[in-house]
């Protein structure tokens, strides 16, 4: 009987102490933010944090994760229904572009910190990416080959040579400050569809 109320109490701790990370991270970075300040927000101890996350690193990796599991819950509830495989896959392409612009400043922080804090966050976003950022543009993309819409290949090299080609527009904006254009790197992607499609 005493099981329920100390997994909906772990809950709760866990939740406050992932908040107050939250919102620590996403406005003054990984090194300016302290797990006492965290802590404190939260309503928690130190020892708590450590706990549930085991680390500074850990807490941080399931903050980059959960960021980017609501870029994929984005990502793939804004794809169309129907349509060949080829407008799906600019669609999710589109959609990609879109929540980096709408949702640059969190995102961008993110990228920052984890490339230079390599380690457990930088494989947490390594992994969360292919796992679950890009699995729509994987499905999408094998489906086109099987139907024989797309010239047959592998699906997930494929997917990452397109998000691949966005995030270089991303990246060379966040760490080196150019300009970005949503056009430019959706018009390079259109380019490589065009080459994927069948009979082309």
């Amino acid at each position: 009987m005493t099981r329920p109320a100390a997994t909906a109490r772990d809950a709760d701790v866990r939740g406050r102490i992932f908040a107050s990370a939250l919102h620590h991270f996403s406005r003054k970075g990984f090194a300016a933010t302290s797990l006492r300040e965290v802590a404190e927000d939260a309503q928690t101890t130190k020892p708590m944090i450590y706990y549930y996350f085991n680390s500074k690193d850990g807490l941080y990796a399931s903050v980059v994760r959960e960021i980017l599991e609501e870029k994929d819950e984005a990502i793939a509830g804004s794809l169309p229904a129907g349509g060949s495989a080829a407008e799906q896959v600019m669609a999710f392409c589109k959609s990609y572009m879109d929540h980096f612009l709408a949702n640059e400043d969190t995102i961008a922080l993110i990228l920052r910190e984890v490339l230079g804090l390599g380690g457990v966050p930088l494989a947490a976003l390594a992994e969360t990416l292919a796992e679950r950022v890009r699995r729509p543009l994987d499905e999408i993309l094998l489906r086109g080959m099987e139907r024989g819409e797309l010239l047959q290949g592998s699906a997930g090299e494929c997917a990452t040579a397109l998000t691949g080609i966005m995030d270089i527009f991303i990246l060379a904006h966040v760490l080196g400050g150019s300009p970005i254009d949503r056009e430019r790197p959706l018009r390079q992607v259109e380019h490589y569809v065009r080459g994927l499609k069948a009979g082309a």
